[in-house]
């Protein structure tokens, strides 16, 4: 009697068990199916966020260079003039110098950027029209040794021609036609007659005729100088994205010096 207990009793353990298991499997698969369901729908939600956060920083961006695209910032003029119109004056008279004749009415807006120091701050120029803009960029190689002029960039477009900035030097060193265009570094394989030009405006130093590995040479010669000089202007640039860091804890203006 008692062996025949012990094997009823064993028999509805294992029963017990066995629809233990079961239910806790089911259970189990009815929580994991509604949680994939939630995440489903998380993930989901998630991604129409990243995408709209995508957008949203494309318009801003597109906003922003529109805000710069008549900017442009000048660099190493001496803390002189006080007032607004003080400062339109000076600069007005510096371009003016320079070959380019401009009305105070162009100038929508000027101000210094970065706090008071004995550094002479960079000045940021918002003119009405952009071939005015264009004119003053013309004209920069007339300015006084001392100043320069460049267009007006956001900080993260001068961190990604500062990053592109040794690319650039290379490829011009490879012979290429190589400049940085906003954000971009565009590069072009130099064309036959680009090097015949060059060659037709190489001065003849000599009457004698030059050797192949001679004008190899001076072709070599020739794509290093299309590069401009800017010694003096790149001894700037860590200046520059200074003025920009300490600019932007103030305020949200930013700018840049070209290469």
């Amino acid at each position: 009697m008692d062996k025949q207990m012990e094997i009823l009793l064993s028999k509805i353990n294992e029963k017990f068990n066995e629809q233990t298991i079961t239910l806790t499997t089911a259970i189990t698969q009815n929580v994991m199916e509604a949680l994939d369901d939630k995440l489903k729908v998380l993930t989901e939600e998630n991604n129409n966020l990243k995408t709209r956060v995508s957008t949203l920083e494309k318009k801003i961006s597109i906003l922003e260079k529109e805000k710069r695209m008549k900017n442009l910032v000048f660099f190493g003029i001496e803390e002189k003039g006080k007032t607004e119109l003080e400062l339109v004056d000076f600069v007005k008279e510096i371009l003016e110098d320079s070959g380019t004749n401009i009305d105070s009415q162009e100038i929508s807006n000027i101000h210094r950027i970065g706090t008071n120091s004995e550094k002479n701050r960079p000045i940021i120029v918002s003119l009405t029209t952009s071939w005015k803009k264009h004119l003053i960029l013309k004209n920069k190689r007339n300015l006084p040794t001392n100043v320069f002029v460049n267009e007006d960039y956001p900080k993260e477009v001068l961190e990604t021609r500062k990053q592109l900035k040794s690319q650039l030097e290379e490829e011009r060193k490879n012979g290429n036609i190589a400049f940085l265009k906003y954000d971009k570094l565009i590069v072009k394989k130099p064309s036959n007659s680009n090097r015949e030009k060059r060659k037709r405006e190489t001065p003849t130093g000599s009457p004698t005729t030059p050797t192949p590995s001679q004008k190899k040479s001076n072709t070599k010669n020739e794509k290093i100088e299309t590069q401009p000089p800017s010694t003096n202007k790149e001894v700037l640039k860590p200046s520059i994205l200074k003025f920009v860091t300490r600019e932007r804890s103030a305020s949200t203006s930013e700018m840049q010096k070209n290469e």
